[in-house]
C-alpha cells in the first residue's frame, strides 16, 4: 500500500467517524426535542379565570321582607317600574339624621299632618354622624328605632359633621383618603342594609350645596360616596340634592323664587336651611318619594322653586 492510498483511506475514516458522530448528535437533540414536544402536549391548559357568581339569595331575602311587610301593612310604596302609582295607604315613616336631618324633618311634618294614614316619626339628632360614633352610634340606634317604630320607608339626610378622621385599630384614617372612603362606605352600606332587612325601603338625601369653601369641598366627597354606595343595596334609593339647592350655573344660592316671590332658602352659615328652605325641601323629598316609590300623596300647602 503506498503512502498516498494511506493518507485517502485514513481521511475518509475520519470523515466516517465524524458522519457518524453528527448522527449520534442528531438523534441525541431529536430525541430531547421529542421529549420536550411530548411534554408540551401533555400539558392542560389552565382553566381561564371565572368571577365568582354573587349569592343572589341576600337580595331577594330583603326585598320579599320588604314586600311582605307593605303587604301586612297595607302600605303601597314600590320600586317596581312597572308598577302603577297608588294611594300611599297605611305607611310608616322614620327620618333619621343630623342637623340637616331636622330641617328636613320640620319642613315634611307640617305638609304631611293631615295624612290620617300616615305616622311620620321624627328622629334627627345635631352634631352625629357616621364619622364619630363616640358620640352618638347611629348603627345601635337605628337598630333601636326599627324595632320599636316598624317603618315602612327610612329616609336617611346626615354627613354634615362627618369631615372627621376614623380610627380603625388604633391606626388613624385621614378625611378623604382612600381607606377613609372605603370605611365611610361601609357604614353607609351597614347602615341602609340594617334598615332594608327590617322590611323598610330607605330614601338616602344627599347633601346639598354648601357655601363655605373648604367645607364645601369636604362635603362633595361625602356626597359622591352616598352615591356610589346606597344604589348597592338592594331596597335603598338615592336622592341627589346638590342641584336642586343650586342656581342655574351650579353655584350655592342662599335666596330663589319660591311660588313666585324671592325668598332666604339657606341660613346664614351656608349649611342649613331657613324655615322657607326647609318648606321647600320638604316639598321636594314628598314629591321625589310619589315619583321614586309610585304612590300619590300631596303635600299640604306646598312650596315650590321656581327657576
Amino acid at each position: 500500500m503506498g503512502q498516498r492510498t494511506l493518507v485517502r483511506r485514513l481521511l475518509v475514516s475520519f470523515a466516517l467517524v465524524g458522519l457518524l458522530g453528527s448522527a449520534s448528535f442528531l438523534q441525541i437533540q431529536n430525541a430531547q426535542l421529542a421529549k420536550a414536544i411530548e411534554a408540551h402536549q401533555n400539558i392542560k391548559p389552565s382553566p381561564p379565570k371565572v368571577d365568582p357568581v354573587p349569592d343572589p339569595s341576600p337580595t331577594i331575602a330583603y326585598i320579599e321582607a320588604i314586600r311582605t311587610k307593605l303587604l301586612a301593612d297595607g302600605c303601597n310604596l314600590s320600586l317596581d317600574i312597572s308598577t302603577l302609582k297608588k294611594p300611599l295607604g297605611t305607611c310608616k315613616v322614620l327620618l333619621i339624621g343630623d342637623s340637616l336631618g331636622n330641617n328636613l324633618g320640620y319642613g315634611m311634618i307640617p305638609q304631611l299632618q293631615s295624612k290620617a294614614n300616615l305616622t311620620f316619626t321624627l328622629k334627627a339628632k345635631a352634631s352625629t354622624g357616621l364619622s364619630n360614633a363616640w358620640f352618638y352610634n347611629w348603627h345601635n340606634n337605628l337598630a333601636t328605632y326599627l324595632k320599636t317604630y316598624k317603618p315602612n320607608l327610612v329616609i336617611v339626610f346626615l354627613g354634615a359633621n362627618d369631615r372627621q378622621n376614623y380610627v380603625v385599630n388604633n391606626s388613624v384614617q385621614n378625611f378623604g383618603s382612600e381607606a377613609w372612603k372605603e370605611t365611610y362606605r361601609s357604614n353607609i352600606t351597614k347602615l341602609a342594609t340594617a334598615a332594608t332587612k327590617s322590611g323598610a325601603y330607605v330614601l338616602w338625601v344627599g347633601m346639598p350645596i354648601m357655601k363655605p369653601f373648604n367645607y364645601a369641598k369636604g362635603i362633595t366627597l361625602i356626597d359622591e360616596q352616598f352615591a356610589m354606595a346606597v344604589p348597592k343595596v338592594p331596597g335603598a334609593t338615592y336622592m341627589p340634592l346638590r342641584e336642586f339647592t343650586a342656581d342655574s350655573e351650579g353655584n350655592y344660592r342662599a335666596s330663589a323664587p319660591m311660588n313666585g316671590k324671592l325668598v332666604q332658602i339657606r341660613g346664614e352659615d351656608g349649611i342649613h336651611f331657613s324655615s322657607m328652605g326647609q318648606s321647600v325641601i320638604g316639598t321636594y323629598t314628598i314629591n321625589s318619594m310619589n315619583k321614586l316609590f309610585h304612590v300619590v300623596l300631596s303635600p299640604s300647602n306646598p312650596r315650590y322653586i321656581t327657576k
